[in-house]
C-alpha cells in the first residue's frame, strides 16, 4: 500500500532551521525585526523541505497587498526577446496601472520551469497571478490554486475550475491560413513549421492545420511538418529541414511570425523567391511582419488584448466578482500581405 506523504509545516522549517515557529514566520513574511542571517537560514530550510505555505488564502483575504504576478516559466530573455510577451505584458501593465496595481513579473532560469512558481508561492507578494506560456502538462497551476491564489491562465483546457482561462482561436486561426492557400492560390503542398509542440497554442495550431487539409480533400503528410520553438532561429532549422528532406513543397505555414522571418532567411539563400517560388504565412502579426520584403500575410491575434483582458480578469476575482464565462476566447484574423502571392 502506498504511503501519503505528510504535508511539509512551518514547525518542520523552524525545528530545520533551529528557531522557533514565530520567528521562522517572521523570517518567511520578510520581517525587519529578524536578523538577515536569521532569514537566509529559515529560507534554506523552507526551501530545502519544499515548504508552502498553507495559509495564502487567509492571508490574502485578510490583507490585499495591491499587487498582481505575472508568471512566465520561460528564461527572462526568452520573455524579452519576443514579441508576443511585449504586447501582453502591455497590456496587463495598463489594467494594473488604472487600477493602482504594482505589477511582478517572475520568470525562471533555465530548465527550472518551477523556479517562477515559487518565488511567487514563497513569497506571498502578490493578491493573484497571471500564467503565461506554461506547457500542457504542468502541474505547477493546480499547485498555485491550491494555495489560495485566484489564477487566471493564458491559455486553453486547464479543466480546473479554480482557474480562468484567457486564449485566442489558434485552431480557427490556423485553418484561416491554410485555407486561403488552398483556396485563394490552388495549392495543396503545405507544409508546417510548428511551435512547441507541449504548449497548446502551437498543439492547436497544427490541428488546425489538419483540419483545413482535411476539409479539402488533401492527406496530412509527416514529412510536411517540422517542429520549432517559436524563436527565428528555430525558423531557420525548421526551414532547411524542411527543404532537405527534398519533399515537394508549394507553401509553408508557420506558427509564428518570427520563425516565418527565419523561413524567409533560409529562403532567399536557397535561391526560392517568395512568394514566385513558394508562398509563406505568418502567425501573430508582429509589427516587424509588414516591414519585411515581401512583407507577410500573417493571422493577427489579439496578443495585447489577451493580456488585458486576463487582468481584467483577475482584478474581478480579487473583487469577488463574478466572471463568465470561466474561458474566455477572442477572435483571429487573416492580414492579407504579399508573401502568399495576393
Amino acid at each position: 500500500m502506498q504511503t501519503v506523504k505528510r504535508a511539509v509545516t512551518l514547525k518542520d522549517v523552524a525545528q530545520l532551521a533551529g528557531v522557533s515557529t514565530g520567528i521562522a514566520s517572521m523570517a518567511l513574511s520578510d520581517d525587519p525585526r529578524v536578523a538577515a542571517a536569521t532569514k537566509a537560514n529559515v529560507l534554506r530550510a523552507a526551501e530545502k523541505l519544499d515548504y508552502i505555505p498553507n495559509m495564502v488564502g487567509r492571508a490574502l483575504r485578510s490583507k490585499r497587498l495591491g499587487s498582481i504576478a505575472v508568471i512566465i516559466p520561460q528564461t527572462s530573455q526568452h520573455v524579452f526577446s519576443h514579441p508576443y510577451f511585449i504586447e501582453v505584458l502591455k497590456g496587463v501593465t495598463d489594467v494594473a496601472n488604472a487600477h493602482n496595481l504594482t505589477l511582478i513579473l517572475s520568470t525562471s532560469s533555465a530548465n527550472q520551469e518551477e523556479e517562477a512558481y515559487m518565488k511567487i508561492l514563497r513569497s506571498r507578494r502578490a493578491d493573484g497571478v497571471i500564467v503565461a506560456s506554461a506547457s500542457i502538462a504542468d502541474p505547477n497551476i493546480a499547485r498555485l490554486a491550491s494555495s489560495g491564489y485566484p489564477v487566471v491562465f493564458l491559455g486553453r483546457d486547464r479543466h480546473d475550475e479554480r482557474v480562468i482561462s484567457v486564449t485566442v482561436d489558434d485552431i480557427g486561426g490556423a485553418v484561416q491560413a491554410v485555407t486561403h492557400l488552398i483556396e485563394k492560390h490552388k495549392l495543396h503542398s503545405i507544409a508546417h513549421l510548428t511551435g512547441p509542440l507541449g504548449h497548446r497554442s502551437a498543439a492547436d495550431k497544427l490541428e488546425g492545420y489538419r483540419l483545413a487539409l482535411g476539409r479539402h480533400g488533401l492527406p496530412f503528410d509527416e514529412r510536411l511538418v517540422v517542429e520549432g520553438d517559436y524563436s527565428q532561429e528555430s525558423g531557420i532549422r525548421a526551414c532547411r529541414e524542411l527543404l532537405d528532406r527534398g519533399q515537394p513543397v508549394e507553401a509553408i505555414f508557420a506558427a509564428n511570425d518570427e520563425m516565418t522571418i527565419g523561413a524567409l532567411q533560409v529562403l532567399e539563400e536557397r535561391g526560392l523567391q517568395v512568394p514566385r517560388d513558394l508562398a509563406l504565412i505568418g502567425y501573430d502579426d508582429i509589427s516587424l511582419s509588414a516591414a519585411v520584403r515581401p512583407s507577410l500575410t500573417t493571422v493577427h491575434q489579439p496578443m495585447e488584448e489577451v493580456g488585458r483582458r486576463a487582468a481584467q480578469c483577475l482584478i474581478e476575482l480579487l473583487d469577488e466578482k463574478t466572471t463568465e464565462p470561466r474561458q474566455v476566447e477572442l477572435p483571429t484574423e487573416l492580414v492579407i500581405r504579399k508573401s502568399c502571392g495576393c
